[in-house]
């Protein structure tokens, strides 16, 4: 999302915002259905997960973050699935857990 801004796009946190808006209600939509016992644990983790991060985006929406340099994005929590080590790691600015 941050490199659709600094390409000019400068609409590219709200639409990223809008479309996590959509993601979230299709998720809610989802999980009011008839859905087996373990995809509705699996939608409800999901929603919580992109509450978070849609909130967060709403924050750079609102206190107008653009940069992947800002604090605002470097103190986040960031996943990645390591596929050599088989494991997640955690960063937060540079630190790696």
């Amino acid at each position: 999302m941050f490199k659709r801004v600094e390409g000019g796009d400068k609409h590219a946190m709200k639409n990223e915002l809008a479309k996590e808006n959509k993601d979230l209600i299709d998720m809610i939509n989802l999980v009011r259905e008839n859905i087996s016992k373990v995809l509705r644990m699996l939608v409800n983790t999901l929603i919580i997960l992109d509450v978070h991060a849609r909130d967060i985006v709403d924050r750079f929406v609102r206190d107008s973050i653009l940069n992947a340099k800002e604090f605002a994005w470097e103190s986040q929590l960031k996943f990645y699935w390591d596929l050599a080590q088989d494991d997640v790691d955690i960063r937060q600015c540079t630190g790696v857990f």
